[in-house]
């Protein structure tokens, strides 16, 4: 009977080792029968007849032809010379996404870095001894779990559309300060300047339930801020637009004028000359606005051979505008043109204050 039963956990064991010891990516990565015996014998402390594990393996590879669909070949499982190797599933995580994966989140600052342990445990095919040498440099601290725990209030508000209290201030090191209560009604979660936003319309700015008075109540909290977020009581209504077609229209304007977490109802056309002493440097100053404020709509690079790129942009006329177009200016031989009016002199009244502040 001992043995019957070790014989039902043994194909188990079987699938999960190549479920989690093989890669599909790598040619070297494969296991001799032998091998495998060794492993049964080791976890359940039984030695198993080498056609029986043939015979798993026919039924694994039974099972998982049902379930997924195989690239490259008939069988998940086959024999390749005197070792088995596993073949790539079509909804498989490839190994440069793992990888991808594990980047991300060594490098958001928002995610705790445990999560990328618990990935190499539970895939360690993906991950040989030295893959830590090849990832990128980990620039992250611990997650608070209050704030994971106001990421899944969010989440769940969102998809149950209900009101939530907000207490919402200002970052003073790692204090928030100057606080007070928001009820807003959730709408969605963004993620810009390694941040998390609640995108969401304030109750108190709404003046009628029309789409396009919530709209001009929609506003962007960031996540570092919130001090604390929970559902509000039942009397608190969730303020809906009238069809998620209508939502998703009215979201995807408010982030599309939106700029290094400002919003403005409108966008505007700036157009700008960059001049640089060399072409180098016109290509960073272009390279460091685009980061900045996104892809130009139009680049005029005719006279570029003589260090002139002229460039228009649909943009949020917020004050990280400026911040952007400042920088511009700190690049060491490198000249700026505005030719719109508006922004011109706006940014000349920052300068001038600037210069004043610093005399």
């Amino acid at each position: 009977m001992a043995n019957s039963e070790l014989s039902k956990l043994k194909i188990l064991y079987i699938y999960e080792y190549f479920l989690k010891e093989i890669n599909a990516f790598d040619d070297n990565s494969g296991v001799t029968i032998a091998e495998l015996t060794g492993y049964l014998e080791n976890e359940l402390n039984y030695t198993f007849e080498r056609k029986s594990i043939y015979s798993d393996i026919s039924k694994i590879n039974e099972y998982v032809g049902k379930r997924h669909k195989i690239k490259g070949g008939d069988a998940w499982i086959y024999l390749d010379g005197k070792k088995y190797k596993k073949s790539q599933l079509e909804d498989e995580i490839t190994l440069d996404e793992a990888r991808l994966i594990v980047d991300a989140i060594n490098t958001t600052s928002f995610t705790d870095t445990s999560i990328c342990d618990k990935i190499r445990e539970n895939y360690p095919a993906y991950f040989g001894t030295v893959s830590r040498s090849r990832e990128l440099y980990s620039r992250n601290g611990k997650i608070a779990q209050k704030s994971i725990g106001w990421l899944n209030t969010i989440r769940s508000a969102i998809d149950e559309r209900h009101a939530l209290k907000v207490t919402y201030g200002y970052k003073l090191g790692r204090d928030v300060v100057e606080k007070s209560d928001k009820i807003v009604s959730p709408l969605v979660l963004d993620w810009a300047n390694n941040n998390y936003y609640l995108i969401a319309i304030d109750h108190n700015e709404v003046k009628d339930n029309t789409n396009e008075a919530l709209r001009k109540a929609m506003r962007r909290y960031r996540l570092d801020k919130v001090s604390n977020c929970v559902y509000t009581d039942d009397k608190e209504k969730y303020k809906a637009f009238s069809s998620a077609g209508a939502q998703k229209k009215m979201v995807d304007e408010f982030l599309g004028n939106s700029l290094s977490a400002y919003s403005s109802d409108t966008k505007i056309r700036l157009r700008i000359m960059l001049t640089g002493e060399s072409l180098k440097k016109v290509l960073q100053a272009y390279n460091a606005i685009v980061d900045k404020i996104g892809p130009a709509l139009r680049i005029n690079d005719s006279q570029l051979s003589s260090g002139k790129l002229g460039l228009e942009f649909d943009v949020a006329n917020v004050p990280t505008l400026y911040t952007a177009l400042f920088e511009i200016v700190t690049f060491e031989g490198v000249s700026l043109r505005i030719d719109n009016t508006d922004v011109k002199e706006k940014f000349r009244d920052y300068i001038d204050k600037l210069a004043k502040q610093c005399s």
